[in-house]
């Protein structure tokens, strides 16, 4: 099936969804209010069941595909029913694949770092502006998942990096070599590990990894999409982040990040604030 991405409804810390055809009930700490339409919310193919310790299981209810492909935002992407209830797809970045390829037609040949980049939606939209990427994950099954959706997409002979590494050793190293960016992309995570088991907390790492990049940047960027879903950083903390370091003039767009839902309410996502000069 290659049919595209709807959500449904949210509600009940639960949302539900169609993806490539197939109903999708997963679980969902960010919608502690009550469902719009709940007379939709049966007749499902699978339910993601998370248990205490992080991960899950999807319960099936009828028979759906080990993988399958949707086209969404003009992209091609590899979907899969992970044990802890990701799909491969964030359809709420789709704002920021907009943004990037808008500078894409003002300016051609952009080097760009995409970090903790998982199954790739930002470096697909930045090869997609003809633009350069550096994709960086701790996870090797998802650098290949991400080089998958890239050739999927038509993309892979686009000039991209694939790089498995812990985030702040990778970075190190670039600065070491005396490497530049021109845009800068990351949602980190609220905790992690990299590569080789090393802890990221992003109270304690955050503030260290953007003095970092804008030593790779010489803080002076192009731009720079800043999104996370920690509940500690809400979109001015973030805009504050970038602008208490980039020493050049921009615009700050600062915002949640959502999902439209079927009814026309928005699902809340994450949060953001992206910089252009």
């Amino acid at each position: 099936m290659t049919k595209s991405y709807e959500l449904l409804d949210s509600g009940d810390l639960s949302k539900l969804e169609i993806v490539g055809g197939y109903k999708l009930l997963r679980s969902s700490p960010t919608s502690a209010y009550g469902k719009e339409t709940p007379g939709i919310w049966n007749d499902l193919h699978a339910q993601y069941i998370k248990n205490d310790s992080g991960s899950g299981h999807w319960n099936f209810q009828k028979k759906v595909p080990e993988s399958f492909t949707i086209e969404f935002s003009n992209l091609t992407f590899k979907i899969k029913l992970t044990p802890f209830g990701h799909i491969g797809l964030f359809p709420e970045q789709v704002t920021n694949w907009d943004r990037i390829r808008e500078i894409g037609k003002k300016k051609q040949g952009l080097e760009v770092l995409n970090l903790f980049a998982y199954s790739g939606g930002s470096t697909l939209a930045c090869l997609d502006a003809g633009m350069s990427v550096c994709h960086v994950d701790a996870s090797k099954g998802m650098v290949d998942w991400a080089r998958e959706n890239a050739k999927l997409s038509g993309l892979d002979s686009k000039p991209v990096r694939w790089i498995v590494d812990d985030v702040m050793k990778f970075i190190r190293r670039e600065i070491k070599r005396g490497k530049k960016y021109q845009g800068l992309i990351l949602d980190p995570p609220s905790f992690g590990r990299g590569s080789k088991g090393e802890v990221w907390k992003i109270e304690e790492n955050l503030s260290e990894l953007m003095d970092a990049l804008m030593e790779l940047s010489d803080s002076k960027p192009e731009f720079v999409i800043l999104s996370c879903h920690s509940q500690g950083f809400s979109p001015l903390t973030l805009e504050r982040i970038l602008s208490s370091r980039i020493k050049t003039k921009g615009t700050y767009q600062t915002s949640e990040l959502f999902i439209p839902e079927k009814s026309g309410k928005k699902y809340p996502a994450g949060f953001c604030t992206f910089f252009s000069k």
